[in-house]
């Protein structure tokens, strides 16, 4: 007896290649799928092509023909785009490996944004559901002095302040540990859209110039706060520990979520050579 495997409900899109198929009236497409319990080549015929679909992504199989299934090609019907935030999918499971190579640091960040209890994990994932934006914020620099430049410097500084705040409130009552956990994750988030890739190497964007990471990552909670079912008390208390924390001695209403978060963000930072010092 066969056995229909059991592959996970959404899949990260890495690649999507289309090409001519009968006489030009169809489309043929290979996409290469990523999910940590699954990677595989899902192909389709169609008569149009699907513009909504792009690297990055989160989509759904529908029509699989799992007895077709060979060394990981599955012929499917087509693929359906999620393009909706939906709070039971952990991003940080589709994470594929030529996005970042340091596993470690995807599956630490995985643990951490299942501590953080659904309506912020809504929250978390409505701010990084657009596949362009979550690749840069796992992918992109701490500053334009980020060198030697190494991919993911800036992800894995969100997941080490998230576990030094965690290690510091362990113990500490009347302290929210799922706020302070997606305000560490999401500290430096903005950062993702502050730079661009120029030939010479990380420059600053229009709005990282403009504007910058700080004030970014507030305008993206208040569209994603649309979106979500969220209390008040953890959007508000979520919002002041990410405006707090950078001006602790100045405020005189600062939550402990705050306090610890600067702390945590003090105690994680690496150190990172100025190109103008080389």
């Amino acid at each position: 007896t066969m056995h229909t495997p059991i592959l996970p409900f959404h899949f990260r899109l890495v690649s999507l290649v289309r090409l001519p198929g009968a006489a030009g009236r169809e489309v043929m497409n290979e996409a290469v799928l990523y999910h940590k319990d699954a990677q595989i080549t899902a192909c389709w015929t169609s008569r149009h092509v699907d513009i909504r679909l792009k690297r990055g992504c989160c989509v759904a199989l529908r029509g699989a023909c799992f007895h077709q299934l060979r060394n990981g090609r599955l012929p499917v019907s087509r693929l359906e785009l999620i393009d909706k935030p939906i709070p039971a999918i952990n991003p940080f499971h589709t994470i594929p490996p030529t996005w970042l190579a340091d596993r470690d640091a995807v599956q630490r960040a995985a643990m951490l944004w299942d501590r953080m209890g659904r309506p912020l994990q809504h929250l978390f994932n409505a701010v990084m559901w657009e596949g362009g934006r979550f690749y840069r914020y796992v992918t992109g620099p701490v500053g334009c002095s980020d060198y030697p430049w190494e991919p993911g410097r800036n992800f894995r500084h969100a997941v080490a302040v998230a576990e030094q705040a965690a290690k510091l409130s362990s113990g500490l009552s009347d302290i929210s540990g799922q706020v302070l956990i997606a305000a560490a994750l999401l500290h430096d988030a903005g950062k993702a859209d502050d730079y661009r890739l120029s030939p010479d190497g990380y420059v600053l964007s229009e709005r990282g110039y403009w504007v910058g990471y700080q004030h970014t990552i507030l305008e993206w909670l208040a569209v994603a706060r649309t979106k979500v079912i969220l209390p008040d008390a953890q959007y508000l208390a979520l919002v002041h520990a990410l405006i707090a924390r950078r001006h602790l001695e100045t405020r005189t209403n600062s939550s402990i979520e705050a306090t610890l978060l600067a702390t945590a963000d003090r105690l994680s930072r690496e150190p990172v050579v100025d190109l103008l010092v080389r």
